[in-house]
C-alpha cells in the first residue's frame, strides 16, 4: 500500500515536535523560612498530630514513607532529620569499616581524605536518598560539626543532586538552603523529646 507523500511529510514532523520524555526538569522545592511557620521536632514521634505545626522535623529513618506523604495530604512539610555523622544505632552502621568508627559512636573525621572520600561520602549521599526516596522536603544534617570541608562539599552536592534542600543542626554555612530553628537535639545526634518554636 503506498503511503501519500504529504501523509509521510506530516508524521515526520509530528516526530521532530515530539519532546523526550526528559525534556522538563523540575525546579527543585522552595526554601522553607521557619520565621512564618511553625515547626515542631518530633524525632521520637512516629505518628506527629498534623494539627500540631506547620512543619515537622522526624527522624529519617524511623519515619515511613506513608506518615510523609499523610502530612502533605494535609499541606504540612515534613523535613528528614539525619544524624549524619553518627554510626553506632544507624541501619546502615555495618557499611562503615571499624577504621573509620570514633569512640563516640560517630565517624573517625581525622581518618585519611581518601577514605572519608571513597568510602564515608557515598554513605551519607545513599542517607539523604533515602530522604529523597521517601517524599521529605527537605532534611536537617547533624553531627557534621567536625566534618572536613571536602566531606561538606560532597554532601551538599548531593543533596543538590537529588533535589533535596538541606539544613545543618550543629553548624553554620551559607551554601546551606534551609534555616532551621533551634533544635533541641543540641547536635548530639539523639533525642527523646518533642518540641515545638516557631510564630
Amino acid at each position: 500500500m503506498k503511503v501519500p507523500v504529504t501523509a509521510v511529510v506530516v508524521l515526520a514532523c509530528l516526530a521532530c515536535a515530539t519532546p523526550p520524555r526528559t525534556w522538563y526538569e523540575p525546579p527543585p522545592p522552595p526554601p522553607v523560612d521557619p520565621e512564618r511557620l511553625h515547626w515542631q521536632w518530633s524525632l521520637d514521634r512516629p505518628d506527629p498530630d498534623p494539627g500540631a505545626a506547620d512543619v515537622f522535623v522526624l527522624d529519617g529513618f524511623t519515619t515511613d514513607a506513608a506518615t510523609v506523604q499523610d502530612l502533605h495530604r494535609r499541606r504540612r512539610h515534613a523535613v528528614c532529620y539525619l544524624a549524619l555523622g553518627t554510626v553506632g544505632g544507624q541501619p546502615d552502621a555495618a557499611r562503615f569499616p571499624r577504621s573509620l568508627r570514633a569512640a563516640d559512636h560517630g565517624i573517625r573525621w581525622d581518618a585519611p581524605a581518601r577514605a572519608l572520600r571513597d568510602t564515608v561520602a557515598p554513605i551519607l549521599a545513599d542517607r539523604l536518598r533515602v530522604c529523597r526516596d521517601k517524599g521529605f522536603d527537605a532534611a536537617a544534617l547533624d553531627r557534621l560539626a567536625a566534618a572536613p570541608e571536602d566531606v561538606l562539599v560532597r554532601v551538599l552536592d548531593a543533596a543538590r543532586e537529588l533535589r533535596l534542600p538541606v539544613g545543618l543542626v550543629d553548624r553554620s554555612d551559607a551554601r546551606a538552603d534551609l534555616r532551621l530553628p533551634p533544635s533541641p537535639v543540641g547536635g548530639a545526634g539523639t533525642s527523646g523529646r518533642s518540641t515545638t518554636s516557631g510564630s
